[in-house]
């Protein structure tokens, strides 16, 4: 009798990891399990007027036993794509290829220039044109760039990540150093896709003339409805000196997320106004998951909101004069405009 119990163990044993190895690759598992990572997560369903139980309905009869890792990952980036959220991602190996699944936006830059150096190629002619120098960091980090006209300053910032925080202090020292005489100051994102809210609260400082309210935010309680209580970010002047006369921000809609945040706080400043595109609409953090097969997912947790209590996610932050480059323009019709502004205030 015990030998019989013992083979019976044995068996199940044996057998316990390919059980548990079928379960983590069954394809229905893996589909309820993304869904209900955004049906427990996800924070804007409402806003985007999304019913997600409708949307189970719609994708869950594609998927099968039989469905093969790229039937079911076809389906998944599918469904995802109906939340039209660039913070959201699903990466993941099959059959030995790496697949990735985001949200495509179009970007206007690439659309009209198929690359961003090509646009730059054009802003640092315009640049040269209107009297500014050429870049004055002694050390480039190809991420913060600066110059200088008679009277304005120009600031290119290309991240809100990639350097460190020793380095992004000592290029930002510089340059405000470098602008402090100068009447007005032209702020450019139009490159950045974002990266810590932290970095842009430390950048923002730079231009802070005392502490103000910069946005507020919360994030989704897991399984439930609710939300935590709103946090609340200030704006603060940060090192030993700070530039407080006119700024212009320059947008399009490739700035987003952390480049975001760093607009809603610039917003805030009485001397601020913002030229280009309207941003990209991405404000939230990105939450990290993995599926039982392995594959990762981001999905975005949270709800931003102005001081003003106005949530961007979705539709992004208009800037105060729409303005975009073309082709076949001559210069930089944005930095042109910028210029023409600070121009305006000194007449």
């Amino acid at each position: 009798m015990r030998t019989k119990l013992t083979l019976i163990l044995f068996i199940y044993i044996s057998f316990l990891p390919i059980y548990a190895q079928k379960i983590t690759e069954n394809p229905i598992v893996n589909f309820d399990k993304l869904w209900s990572e955004f049906d427990n997560r996800y924070a804007n369903f409402k806003l985007k007027s999304i019913d997600w139980d409708s949307v189970y309905a719609k994708y869950r009869p594609k998927i099968s036993e039989e469905s093969t890792s790229n039937e079911l990952f076809n389906v998944c980036c599918e469904m995802l794509k109906e939340l039209d959220d660039g913070h959201i991602s699903l990466e993941g190996e099959i059959n030995a290829k790496e697949r990735y699944c985001g949200i495509e936006n179009k970007v206007h830059i690439i659309s009209e220039f198929k690359s961003f150096n090509n646009l730059r190629i054009l802003v640092d002619k315009s640049l040269e044109e209107n009297g500014f120098s050429s870049f004055m960091n002694k050390k480039k980090n190809g991420l913060i760039n600066f110059s200088v006209s008679a009277n304005y300053g120009y600031l290119r910032i290309d991240e809100m990540e990639g350097f460190a925080i020793g380095e992004l202090k000592k290029s930002i020292n510089q340059a405000i150093r470098t602008f402090q005489d100068k009447k007005g100051l032209i702020i450019d994102v139009r490159f950045n896709g974002g990266g810590d809210d932290l970095i842009s609260y430390k950048i923002a400082g730079r231009f802070a003339d005392k502490k103000r309210l910069g946005h507020y935010k919360q994030t989704r309680i897991n399984g439930t409805s609710n939300f935590t209580e709103l946090e609340s970010w200030y704006l603060k002047p940060k090192g030993r000196k700070q530039f407080t006369n006119p700024i212009i921000i320059l947008t399009s809609d490739w700035s987003a997320s952390a480049t975001e945040i760093f607009i809603l706080a610039m917003k805030e400043l009485p001397y601020v106004t913002i030229i280009g595109d309207t941003t990209e609409g991405i404000l939230s953090d990105m939450y990290p998951f993995k599926l039982p097969n392995g594959w990762k997912g981001t999905l975005s947790h949270q709800k931003y909101f102005s001081t003003k209590m106005v949530n961007y996610e979705g539709k992004g932050i208009e800037p105060d004069f729409k303005i975009l480059n073309y082709k076949q323009d001559k210069s930089d019709v944005v930095l042109l405009k910028a210029i023409e502004l600070l121009d305006k205030n000194y007449r």
